[in-house]
């Protein structure tokens, strides 16, 4: 990834689409987190996707593009958001408006990951989904979404105990821990 990286910054404009297209499933599951409507969400990212590549030369460490990526799109589902809509989205309409794929196992496992998150403010869905989802570690979620390490812990906390209190009355969770 880190030479397709260099080449991008370059100019090599194949290296860059290849670059786009292996984050791009990630790039649309956080900013679903967001965001509801499907153009409103490709708005996005390829607002993110234009910016990136303008900007990639600036990148000074490769391995951190995947951070970096994610810091524009969320910066960029933020500005449609607060332009579009008035009230936090329901992650109950990410499934009204998504067809059945022949993928069930992972549609299902999907469901059942954004449906705990139904009752979170947008903060603990994005930490959360970023925290067991994407796999990111405290230390980057500070650099991710500019805040201080305790307060992600707090938000991962709450959102956790509010799992608890939707889902069966706190039971059959434990893989949440």
């Amino acid at each position: 990834m880190e030479e397709l990286i260099l080449k991008a910054q370059k100019g090599d404009k194949e290296a860059f689409t290849e670059i786009i297209l292996a984050f791009e499933n990630d790039l649309y599951k956080i900013a679903k987190t967001r965001i509801i409507n499907e153009a409103d969400i490709e708005d996005a990212i390829q607002e993110t996707m234009i910016e990136t590549y303008k900007s990639i030369k600036k990148l000074k460490e490769p391995k951190k593009l995947k951070k970096w990526l994610i810091k524009i799109l969320i910066n960029k589902c933020n500005r449609i958001y607060k332009r579009k809509y008035k009230k936090d989205v329901s992650i109950d309409n990410y499934f009204k408006s998504q067809s059945i794929s022949s993928d069930y196992i992972n549609i299902e496992n999907d469901m059942n990951f954004y449906s705990l998150l139904n009752n979170l403010t947008y903060t603990e869905r994005i930490t959360v989904v970023l925290y067991y989802k994407e796999q990111y570690k405290i230390r980057e979620l500070k650099e991710i979404l500019k805040m201080n390490e305790n307060t992600i812990r707090t938000h991962l906390f709450r959102a956790r105990e509010k799992i608890k209190k939707s889902y069966k009355g706190g039971q059959n969770i434990e893989h949440i821990r």
